[in-house]
Order: structure tokens, then C-alpha cells, then sequence
């Protein structure tokens, strides 16, 4: 085509075209037009539909997951009420009798008499416990009924105490017995069965020393002495008594420096088969014995008053 048949044409990019008048007229016949429906977006294949739905379920899937645990380790926990308590049958006290090799059943609850019996431990004679040996020192009943202590906490009325005139080997310093503490005229009981051996009536005793007592052997030998007692029941040597049958009262005869109170003294035999009222003994502390007795209450041995009356001498 010669330039000068054609007609020139600037496009929208600036460019400039030579058009052949023929084909110039019919540019509109050769261009595509759009039409609004090329404008619509392009429908989703159901391919692309499967997938879109598998990444929304993961992705609430892993929401939840998330969520759960979250507040698992930061919400508080639920209170406890009666509605989420399941009542079920006690369990069988059976189940606390065995044992395991990750339990272990409790002792024995420490109390103020098992703390003085663990302070005041049976004495053996060779291998055997002293008790054994003389069955009278078990369960016995204190001396002294109603008594809130089992023994006296002074050292110096102890077994053993210093006491100046007394040379006894097994006496320690001295003292041959317990002096046991109470008001003046508290009941005093016998701490085993027994017979009565010796009955001193007078003031002082004997020794000067002693004042009203009781001595009485128990069936196995061993003698228990009970001293400066201001009544004596109405006893006789040769008869026989019970545990925890009336003797006398706490008194003071005999005592010159001290609050009124009951000596009371325990001897063995030191030959098998010895009875009566001898002096071929050997003193023992009481202690033991006394920390585990029975305390008698004073209305039953007061119950069993009969004594002999004395004039009540004044305690210094």
C-alpha cells in the first residue's frame, strides 16, 4: 500500500498506525467488545470447593484444641459442692488391719502415763523382768486413792534421795522409799493382795522414825510397807486384804520437817520361798510399779472406813 492510500491512526500508547482506508472502516468488525457478563467473577470448580472446605475444618478443628487447653491451664478450678460427691458404703475397717511394704500402722499414741512408764522402766533380775519373777507388781492399785499423780516430780521424794542416818546399800543415799504427796486424810490402799504382817500403832513407830504404818506380804514374798499414817484401819496380823481395800489415812506421825504425806516402800525377798514378816530383803524402787497402777477413787475406800482413833498430832 502506497503512503499516500493509507491513513494514519495515533493508537491510545502514542503509537502511530498507517491504516488502509478499507480496512480502516472496518476495525470496529475485527475488535472484540466486552459485554457485562465478562465483568462476573469466575465460578469455583468443585475441586477448589473441596479444598476451601478441608482448610476451614482444620482450621476449626485446631481452634478448638487450642481453646480447650488454654483454659485448662488457666481457669480456676470448679467448687467443690455436695452435687458432685458420689456417697458410697464405708469403707471395711478390715482394710486398716493389713499392713504394706508402703504403710505402716501408728504406734501407740504417746500419753503423760506412757511417757512416766517409758521414764520408769521394769527393772530385769538377770534376764527375766522383776515382775515375772514376783507377779504381785502388776496392776496394781495406787496407794494413794483419788492421787492426781501417779509419782511425786521432787527428786528429793524419790527412791534413793539423800536421807542422813539410813545406810541401807540399795537405798542409794538414803531414802528406802516414794514419798507419796495428798491432803491430810486422803484414804491409803492396799496395792495388792496380801497379808497383813505388822501393824504399828504408836506415834512415832518403833524407829522413831516411821510413825503409824502397815506392812503387808503379798502372796509371791515381796512386802509393801505403808508409813505416817495418822489412822490405822481396824486390821489384824494374819489377815488378809484385797488390792485397793482400805489401810489407813495420809497422815504425818513421825514427820517433823515436812507437809504430811505416805512413805511407801517396796521389798523382795532375797531367798526362795521366804515368808512372813522378815527383814531378810532387799528394798527395790517402786517407781515402775507405780507409774503403771490403777488410781482407786476416794469415795469407794472411804466407803470401807474402819479405823482406830488417834489424836491428830500437828504436821510441822
Amino acid at each position: 500500500m502506497a503512503l499516500h492510500e493509507g491513513r494514519p491512526f495515533v493508537t491510545a500508547m502514542g503509537a502511530v498506525e498507517l491504516w488502509h482506508r478499507v480496512c480502516f472502516d472496518d476495525r470496529d468488525a475485527l475488535v472484540t467488545r466486552s459485554t457485562p457478563a465478562d465483568f462476573l467473577p469466575t465460578p469455583p470448580t468443585p475441586r477448589f470447593i473441596r479444598v476451601l472446605g478441608g482448610v476451614v475444618a482444620a482450621s476449626m478443628l485446631v481452634s478448638i484444641v487450642v481453646g480447650q487447653w488454654t483454659w485448662g491451664e488457666m481457669a480456676p478450678p470448679l467448687a467443690a459442692s455436695i452435687a458432685n460427691v458420689e456417697l458410697t458404703a464405708p469403707e471395711p475397717v478390715s482394710a486398716r488391719l493389713f499392713d504394706t511394704a508402703r504403710e505402716r500402722i501408728p504406734s501407740r499414741i504417746v500419753t503423760v502415763e506412757t511417757e512416766l512408764e517409758a521414764r520408769y522402766p521394769v527393772p530385769l533380775r538377770g534376764a527375766d523382768r522383776l515382775d515375772e519373777k514376783f507377779p504381785s507388781l502388776r496392776a496394781w492399785t495406787h496407794p494413794v486413792s483419788g492421787t492426781p499423780e501417779l509419782m511425786p516430780a521432787q527428786g528429793s521424794r524419790h527412791f534413793g534421795a539423800q536421807r542422813i542416818g539410813i545406810e541401807r546399800a540399795e537405798c542409794g543415799e538414803g531414802h528406802c522409799g516414794v514419798d507419796l504427796d495428798g491432803p491430810r486424810g486422803r484414804p491409803i490402799v492396799a496395792v495388792a493382795a496380801g497379808t497383813v504382817v505388822r501393824i504399828e500403832l504408836s506415834e512415832l513407830g518403833l524407829d522413831g522414825r516411821s510413825g503409824r504404818y502397815v506392812r503387808i506380804e503379798h502372796d509371791d514374798g515381796t512386802l509393801t510397807a505403808y508409813m505416817h499414817m495418822d489412822d490405822v484401819a481396824e486390821l489384824r496380823v494374819g489377815e488378809r486384804v484385797t488390792g485397793g481395800q482400805y489401810l489407813g489415812t495420809l497422815g504425818a506421825t513421825a514427820v517433823f520437817s515436812s507437809a504430811p504425806h505416805l512413805h511407801f516402800s517396796l521389798e523382795v525377798p532375797l531367798h526362795a520361798g521366804q515368808h512372813g514378816d522378815t527383814t531378810d530383803t532387799r528394798y527395790v524402787d517402786p517407781a515402775p510399779y507405780l507409774v503403771r497402777a490403777t488410781i482407786a477413787p476416794s469415795s469407794t475406800a472411804v466407803a470401807s472406813r474402819r479405823t482406830h482413833t488417834h489424836p491428830l498430832k500437828p504436821a510441822f
